[in-house]
């Protein structure tokens, strides 16, 4: 009965600690980058370009917000899940599961080849 519910929690916390982490990466270069796109196939001047990377600025602390609060919320549910976990399991299940869910979570923020 235990079986099914295991590999679901885990795939439930790997999705979402990949997801906010993949989220956040690089977003100051990446934005600088699509400026400089715009610019050179848009034609802009500098002043539009000036106001485009004031938008793209504004809305970075936005998304940086609603990241943040998203962030906490899966931290509330993954906080959930372990304690729901550790009901069940027993000590050596739940450090074994730990122990798992960390090597999953070191794999997935490897630096990419």
């Amino acid at each position: 009965m235990q079986r099914p519910f295991i590999p679901a929690a885990i795939a439930l916390i790997l999705s979402c600690t990949v997801t906010v982490a993949h989220a956040q990466k690089n977003q100051p270069a990446d934005s600088r980058e699509a400026v400089s796109r715009m610019a050179k196939e848009l034609g802009l001047s500098e002043a539009q370009r000036n106001q485009v990377e004031t938008i793209f600025s504004a809305e970075r602390k936005k998304v940086e917000a609603v990241f943040k609060e998203e962030r906490n919320k899966l931290q509330q549910i993954q906080e959930q899940t372990r304690i729901s976990l550790q009901a069940i399991l027993t000590p050596e299940q739940m450090d074994k599961l730990e122990n798992k869910m960390r090597q999953q979570n070191d794999k997935n923020n490897a630096p990419k080849k």
